[in-house]
């Protein structure tokens, strides 16, 4: 039996899903959002690791929404790969309580749920070229596999999560109350954030002129939300599936590249360390472009280094408000940490902006190489907006 107050709410947890009693437990913190931990069970057929994780409450409003769209893009999946030989590492299963649902509530109103460990398999932070190409690999398949997903069956668990618009509606609301006394130290990075409305609305325009489609998106396409084969490090699963839900692919090719293309951290507060690496670009839409090739028309495709621009605005304002707001999001680990997240995502932004004309070069370089089939939205031969 673990001794300590989490120990004892573990055990409490993974008896409810009828998992067994943990004899031993780690707390993996690579997320910001959820609390995640692996533990190890004793059952008849040897030791047994599993995931329990604690949903953020704050982040996640309807819990129950989560867990459906978890259950739907899973059985999904499955019913794709059921002829894989590997398909126990490839999809994350969720576990039932007895009572038949996926989520169990503590004694303190928290909201747990328990999942498929997956063995001989890690998680990278910080991707060279080959987890970048792997990577968009990753993603790439996902986005394929899912591209005839009933996607009228998805919840939004998040509301206007990608919604650029009001992510800086919000960041202006915040910077006017201001109920920290934190807006002078942030004005620099709040005035370069609010220059940029046309990128905020693009993706918006452009699907209400009925140039791009709503997808099945991850919302979340770091690198460390893949689990790569620790020997070959062949991407296996997708995980952290909490925020999918409809949305546009550029905004999840975009993301990926926003993290993984930065050659700092996400926090560093030596802004000279950081740039946007365009070989780290070329590997993911190498790895990407080529997996959704058949589903993407062209114009969705010259779409994608918008999306780069986008989030990375985006989470820049996100971070930006959450430090206005008191930090009430995201985990933070140090002290003015989403200040210092949010310097760092400006920083990257500007290099970016100045990398733009190259990025679409390379889209449409590796686009060249493949035969592309046009979907029935209108592709006009180039896009209108210029850096």
């Amino acid at each position: 039996m673990i001794e300590d107050n989490i120990g004892i709410t573990l055990s409490e947890v993974s008896e409810s899903f009828g998992l067994g009693l943990p004899v031993s437990w780690e707390h993996l913190k690579n997320g910001n959002i959820n609390q995640t931990y692996r533990v190890d069970v004793i059952t008849k057929k040897g030791k047994r690791a599993y995931i329990l994780q604690k949903l953020n409450s704050n982040a996640f409003k309807t819990p129950q929404k989560n867990v459906e769209n978890h259950a739907l893009i899973t059985k999904h999946l499955r019913e794709k790969l059921k002829n894989d030989p590997d398909i126990s590492r490839k999809t994350v299963k969720l576990y039932k309580t007895a009572e038949g649902g996926y989520l169990y509530t503590d004694i303190k109103g928290d909201y747990w749920r328990a999942m498929t460990y997956i063995y001989g398999a890690v998680s990278v932070n910080k991707p060279d070229d080959l987890i970048m190409r792997r990577t968009g690999e990753a993603f790439g398949t996902f986005q394929s596999l899912l591209s005839d997903c009933p996607i009228a069956l998805l919840h939004e668990t998040i509301s206007g999560f990608h919604d650029t618009e009001k992510r800086m509606e919000a960041l202006a609301q915040s910077a006017k109350n201001d109920k920290c006394g934190r807006l002078s130290e942030i004005k620099n990075e709040y005035d370069l954030l609010m220059s940029f409305p046309a990128y905020a609305s693009f993706f918006r325009k452009e699907y209400d002129e009925g140039r791009i489609p709503l997808r099945v998106t991850h919302n979340d396409t770091k690198c460390n939300n893949v689990m790569f084969d620790e020997k070959t490090f062949e991407p296996l699963a997708i995980i952290d599936l909490d925020t999918v839900m409809p949305g546009f692919a550029a905004h999840d090719f975009g993301d990926a590249l926003r993290f993984g293309a930065n050659i700092a951290d996400e926090d560093e507060e030596d802004l000279s360390k950081v740039g946007f690496d365009m070989d780290m670009f070329r590997a993911f839409a190498e790895g990407y472009i080529p997996k959704v090739k058949d589903s993407f028309g062209t114009y969705e495709l010259e779409t994608l280094p918008y999306g780069v621009i986008a989030m990375t605005l985006e989470c820049a304002a996100r971070f930006l408000t959450d430090y206005l707001d008191g930090d009430v999001y995201f985990i933070t680990r140090k002290d003015k940490h989403n200040l210092h997240r949010a310097k760092c995502q400006a920083a990257l932004l500007k290099d970016e902006l100045s990398r733009f004309n190259e990025m679409k070069a390379v889209v449409r370089e590796i686009c060249s190489g493949n035969v592309m089939r046009r979907t029935t939205y209108s592709e006009p031969l180039s896009l209108k907006m210029h850096v």
